[in-house]
């Protein structure tokens, strides 16, 4: 066994679901608390919108997480960077908490940088020890724990922050949301990481030169450059323009509130881990098709929202589409695990995920303005088309794709 985690009880598999669960729940806290938490409450205290526009730039740094790859996998155990860059987040948001979000806002913004930039060196640390801690038969079971737990970050620093903000204020919520990083600063305590025999030597691990060495391999680079940008982009569409078709039908921004940052972040996690068992159970090949028409399914559901209805089949599609996007991140995260070397996981593994997130930033923009123009019924029309092209490009991809 490559890695030994120290508990007094359980099995390997489970303590190594247990890790991985821990660290994730962390692991988009400090994005989705400048993009939701943050850009809400700035708005509500009247801050322009132009002005926070700008601010949600900033969320570029995040996405950019896998040019700190190399650095990563070269110097250090992956143990060493995780809790580095935790008791700096915890620095972080304590340091918020004696600010004033818009009295103070140059120096929160500087404080958010910080946040968000460590927060990529923490995630990019994070997706080299998953690949490397989890085996090919636990990955799908790893990644579905990893997704419900992913989900359950971004509600912790997007719409529980903002829920928390409403009733205790700014301190008590940028506290609250510190002391979450202790859960895995306490697993990561228990936690031993040896160093695999592969890498015995750490300055042997990958290089700058070495960045996108993953994708001189022609298949990862299909993979990762045309199959899923194909995959995903019909449901960053319709997420997209979800929330301003759901105000245009009428409904309260408590309503909205409740179904996405409740109902759906509950389908989410428990899809994520569903599908996590799937893949272990019957391979990647099998659900990678469930999962493509689960998506054809879900934005064929927001036409009737399209078109302005606003009834009980808005609440269905807006928790289906968070459903199958978690299943469709646990499958995409899995064979990007299967495609990393293990000499340089953090900087292979991040930089075929970063796809998926440049694919959502470069989405929105234009989603919205095309929205404007065509209106909501053609714009999830063409998601649709989109939505069942990835089905089938990424069901054809993987019935060639092996397991190493």
């Amino acid at each position: 066994m490559l890695w030994k985690i120290e508990a007094p009880r359980g099995s390997a598999r489970g303590r190594r679901l247990a890790v991985v669960g821990s660290l994730f729940l962390v692991s988009d806290i400090g994005y989705s608390f400048l993009l939701a938490a943050l850009a809400t409450i700035l708005l509500q205290r009247g801050v322009a919108l132009e002005t926070v526009g700008l601010i949600n730039l900033l969320g570029t740094i995040y996405f950019a997480r896998f040019l700190v790859g190399p650095l990563v996998d070269r110097f250090g155990h992956y143990r060493r960077w995780l809790i580095s860059t935790q008791v700096v987040l915890v620095l972080a948001f304590c340091t918020l908490s004696v600010l004033d979000p818009v009295g103070d806002l140059p120096t929160v913004l500087a404080v958010v940088t910080v946040l968000l930039v460590v927060s990529a060196v923490h995630d990019t640390a994070l997706g080299g020890l998953s690949v490397r801690l989890l085996p090919p038969a636990e990955r799908g079971t790893g990644n579905g724990v990893q997704a419900a737990a992913a989900v359950a970050s971004i509600f912790i620093g997007g719409g529980g922050a903002l829920l928390l903000y409403a009733y205790a204020g700014w301190t008590v919520t940028t506290l609250v949301v510190a002391s979450v990083f202790t859960v895995p600063l306490a697993v990561l305590a228990r936690f031993t990481e040896p160093v695999p025999p592969q890498d015995a030597v750490r300055g042997r691990g990958a290089g700058w030169r070495d960045l996108l060495a993953v994708l001189r391999v022609p298949r990862t680079a299909l993979w990762a450059l045309a199959v899923i940008p194909c995959f995903v982009v019909g449901i960053f569409v319709v997420n997209a323009v979800q929330t301003a078709m759901l105000l245009a039908a009428g409904w309260s921004v408590d309503r909205i509130a409740f179904v996405q940052y409740t109902l759906a972040v509950v389908a989410g996690m428990a899809t994520g881990v569903g599908t996590g068992v799937a893949i272990s159970r019957w391979g990647r090949r099998r659900t990678v098709v469930v999962i493509g028409v689960g998506i054809v399914v879900a934005v064929a559901a927001h036409l009737p929202l399209a078109g302005g209805d606003g009834g009980p089949l808005a609440a269905i599609a807006v928790v289906l589409a968070t459903a199958v996007y978690c299943a469709q991140a646990t499958w995409i995260y899995t064979v990007c695990m299967d495609l990393s070397r293990g000499s340089a996981a953090a900087t292979d593994f991040t930089v075929q995920t970063s796809v998926s997130g440049f694919v959502r930033m470069v989405t929105t923009g234009p989603a919205l303005v095309l929205a404007g123009q065509i209106g909501y019924p053609w714009l999830i029309t063409g998601a649709l088309g989109l939505a069942l092209a990835g089905a089938v490009v990424t069901a054809a991809w993987a019935r060639t794709h092996t397991v190493p």
